[in-house]
């Protein structure tokens, strides 16, 4: 599972001016928006009070777990561990993921700074804004967009090779869902850091010897905080700790990869396809319309805790807009999206949209599987 299975083919979209027109008007009320409220599209109060319980929701599980005061009630101790998993997600959703697209502060050093939440929860902020930069280029995309880079296990596109196990790909994989996080921080990171040689459309890639320094130091860390110090401060059954461990990466990993998976791979979706010199023959902001869908998008709470990921057609067209405005801005490309009849597509609860990427799974577990290449940006010719 570290095998090189990027593609070195650069993809390009090309657009025409009715296209085009749709972006600009949505990104004119957009602007009009925060210039009329005297708003900045970056962080506010709400943000920086959401910040400060994430560290205090972080720091607070983790003194409890190592404080041992839990330690001779088993099942408390491991509710202990899985709710320092979901401060760890907590903080991916809400911090880590506005700092790394530069949309926490107009400053770059503040988003550097709290991008490295990404190192302090197992990942690495370099890689990441990299990785995930290029999949917010090419969403849906195999070969160029990464999230679809699964080693063959899963089929979430038609242009991934059949194998005979994907028939069974709806069962396995909440599985292998709630595996991703470890994997991400024992494999991952170390396999596109030394196998793979693309992202996206960046090709043979050299990466700066500080950033190997970075990874080895803070692997060393998280390590040492989750692997190593449990069994030094909890007096516990070491299969307890085992199992207390895991939790941390098992439960919070399923809700992490479910969340985010919703948006793209479901019933519904398009998978556009590259001609032969790479042209996509459609603009940004259309292609996220086509490949996206929001849930619970009426849903304050909802967005609240998951940093406005439910909202996630808006964060693909303004990725440096800060989530906490994310509300507001679906509004208004609602609005713009009726006035030049394109498709706003949303599931009212998330249960529909998991019913939706399970049904695509199914779907594609099957050699034969169609899907649609293109939605209704195809009458703007």
């Amino acid at each position: 599972m570290i095998n090189q299975t990027t593609s070195g083919k650069r993809v390009r979209f090309r657009s025409n001016p009715r296209k085009d027109e749709f972006i600009r008007v949505y990104r004119e009320r957009v602007d009009n928006y925060f210039r009329d409220n005297n708003m900045s599209p970056y962080a506010n109060t709400e943000m920086i009070v959401k910040t400060i319980i994430a560290f205090l929701f972080w720091g607070g599980s983790y003194a409890l777990l190592m404080s041992n005061i839990l330690s001779p009630y088993p099942v408390l101790l491991i509710l202990a561990f899985t709710m320092l998993g979901y401060a760890n997600i907590f903080i991916a959703f809400n911090i880590m993921h506005d700092a790394c697209h530069n949309a926490y502060s107009a400053n770059r050093k503040v988003n550097k700074i709290l991008g490295y939440t990404m190192n302090f929860i197992g990942g690495n902020r370099y890689l990441f804004t990299k990785m995930h930069n290029a999949h917010h280029a090419y969403v849906n995309i195999l070969g160029i967009d990464v999230t679809l880079e699964t080693h063959g296990l899963f089929r979430f596109t038609p242009d991934e090779p059949y194998k005979p196990f994907h028939k069974y790909q709806h069962i396995y994989t909440p599985i292998l869902y709630a595996l991703a996080h470890l994997h991400w921080v024992t494999v991952k990171d170390f396999k596109w850091f030394f196998v793979e040689k693309h992202i996206g459309n960046r090709k043979n890639i050299k990466h700066p010897f500080k950033e190997y320094v970075i990874l080895f130091i803070s692997k060393a860390i998280y390590y040492a905080l989750i692997f190593v110090f449990p069994f030094i401060f909890i007096e516990a059954h070491w299969a307890l700790i085992v199992l207390g461990i895991l939790s941390i990466h098992f439960l919070p990993s399923l809700t992490f990869a479910l969340m985010f998976q919703v948006t793209h791979v479901y019933e519904g979706t398009t998978y556009p396809k590259p001609d032969d010199d790479g042209n996509i023959e459609n603009n940004y902001a259309l292609h996220v319309l086509e490949t996206t869908a929001d849930f619970l998008p009426h849903s304050r709470i909802g967005s609240w805790l998951m940093g406005g990921i439910n909202l996630h057609v808006v964060h693909h067209i303004f990725p440096g807009i800060c989530h906490v405005h994310y509300p507001a801005l679906t509004k208004i490309l609602i609005q713009t999206c009726e006035d030049f009849g394109l498709e706003y597509q949303y599931n009212k609860s998330f249960n529909t949209a998991l019913k939706k990427h399970i049904a695509i799974l199914k779907h594609l577990a099957q050699p034969d599987a169609t899907v649609p290449r293109v939605g209704k940006s195809a009458q703007f010719v």
